[in-house]
C-alpha cells in the first residue's frame, strides 16, 4: 500500500522589504570663536593717551595689567592684523629672545614721531641698554632692538636733543664724536655749592662746562654703580605685599633686601629739587618703571610736614612735572600705610607717583 505524499509546503511569498531611509547626521555645531580683545585693548590705549604723562604710551606689561590679560596674550592679541592697522610695539616680539613685556611700549600708529621724541623712551632705551660695568651707552646702541620705523625717529630725534641742549631731568650726556648717554644717578656728582669747573679745565679735560651736570640742591652725590644703596637709620623702605596676595606687590626698596634710599634734609633745599632727587633713587632701585609708592617718598623726606608735602606736590603736579595714579586693587593688595599716605580726590585714592615726560 502507497503512502500518502506529503503536500508540498506553500511558499512564502517573498517580503519585499523597503529600505528604510538613512538617518542623516546632525551637522557639527560650530563653536562660535571668543570675541576679539582688540577693542579692549585699544579703548584702555585711547584711555590711557587721554590721561598722558606717565600712562601713555604704557609698557605691553601695563597694558595687560590695566586689561586683566597675560602680557603673553595682550602681545598676541597685539600682532594680529585687526590690532595691526592701528597700533606700533615699540620692539618686534618675534626672534628667539623675545623682549621682556616691561620694555615693549604700546602705541598708536600716529603718534610714532611724538613717541620717537619722548623723554619716556629714551629713558626705557638707556635702562634696557645700560650695563652695571658699562652704564654710559653709545648714541649708536640706543635705537637698537626698536622697530625700524620707531628707531630711525629715535636717533633722529636723539641728535636733535643734543644739538638742543635738551634732556630729562634724569639723563646726561657726554658729547662727541661718539655720544654716551647715562642716568646722573650712575655718575658722581659734586654738591650743589661746589665751585664750576673752570672753562679752560674742562676744555683740556674735553667736558662741555655749559652741560656740566650738578646735583640737585640738597642732594647727595650718588654713589658709583654697582655700589649698595643704603640709608640712614630709621629710614623706611616700602611695605611687601599682604599674605593672601597672589601677585608680587609693587615695591620701592631694591630687589636684594637693601632699604630704599633716602634723601637727606637740608634747611635751604627746595622740596622740588629734593623731591626729584628722592624720586629718582626710589625709582631706579626699584627698578625705573617710573612708579613710586606716596607712601615711600613721604618717608624718605620725613622732616616735611604732610599739608607742605601735598601742597609742593600739588604745584609740582600743577607743573606737569608729576602725575598721581590709584591702584586698581586687582593685583596688588595695599597696606595700611599705603593707603594712609595716599591723597584722595575725586573719591579716588591716588597712591603711585609718576614722572611725567610731556612738560
Amino acid at each position: 500500500m502507497e503512502k500518502p505524499k506529503k503536500a508540498a509546503a506553500p511558499r512564502k511569498a517573498a517580503a519585499t522589504k523597503e529600505k528604510a531611509p538613512a538617518k542623516q547626521k546632525a551637522a557639527p555645531r560650530k563653536k562660535e570663536p571668543p570675541p576679539s580683545p582688540v577693542p579692549r585693548l585699544l579703548g584702555v590705549l585711547e584711555s590711557q593717551k587721554q590721561l598722558g604723562g606717565a600712562s601713555y604710551p604704557p609698557t605691553l606689561e601695563r597694558l595687560a595689567e590695566l586689561t586683566g590679560d597675560t602680557p603673553a596674550a595682550a602681545s598676541k592679541a597685539l600682532n594680529t592684523k585687526e590690532a595691526k592697522a592701528r597700533v606700533l610695539l615699540s620692539r618686534a616680539a618675534g626672534g628667539k629672545k623675545k623682549p621682556a613685556p616691561g620694555t615693549v611700549l604700546v602705541l598708536l600708529k600716529d603718534d610714532l614721531e611724538a613717541v620717537a621724541q619722548s623723554d619716556r623712551l629714551l629713558e626705557l632705551q638707556l635702562q634696557s641698554a645700560r650695563k652695571p660695568d658699562a652704564p654710559a651707552v653709545d648714541l649708536a646702541q640706543l635705537p637698537k632692538g626698536l622697530l625700524s620705523a620707531l628707531g630711525r625717529a629715535f636717533k633722529a630725534a636723539l641728535e636733535q636733543r643734543i644739538a638742543e641742549r635738551r634732556l630729562p631731568r634724569t639723563i646726561g650726556v657726554v658729547t662727541g664724536k661718539k655720544p654716551l648717554f647715562f642716568f646722573l644717578a650712575d655718575a658722581v656728582l659734586p654738591d650743589a655749592g661746589a665751585p664750576a669747573l673752570p672753562a679752560a679745565s674742562a676744555a683740556a679735560a674735553g667736558i662741555d662746562a655749559a652741560q656740566r651736570p650738578t646735583a640737585p640742591a640738597g642732594a647727595r652725590p650718588t654713589a658709583p654703580a654697582g655700589a649698595r644703596p643704603t640709608a640712614p637709620a630709621g629710614a623706611r623702605s616700602a611695605a611687601p605685599a599682604s599674605p593672601g596676595s597672589t601677585d608680587a606687590a609693587p615695591t620701592d626698596a631694591p630687589s636684594n633686601g637693601a632699604p630704599a634710599p633716602a634723601v637727606a634734609a637740608g634747611a635751604p633745599a627746595a622740596f622740588a629739587a629734593r623731591f626729584d632727587a628722592a624720586f629718582t633713587a626710589l625709582d631706579r632701585a626699584s627698578g625705573g618703571l617710573n612708579y613710586v609708592t606716596l607712601r615711600a617718598l613721604r618717608a624718605a623726606l620725613p622732616d616735611v610736614p604732610r599739608a607742605v608735602f601735598d601742597a609742593e606736590l600739588a604745584a609740582l603736579r600743577r607743573q606737569r612735572r608729576y602725575s598721581l595714579d590709584p591702584s586698581d586693587g586687582r593685583h596688588y593688595q595695599m597696606a595700611d600705610a599705603e593707603r594712609d599716605a595716599g591723597i584722595l580726590e575725586a573719591g579716588n585714592l591716588l597712591v603711585y607717583v609718576a614722572r611725567r615726560h610731556d612738560a
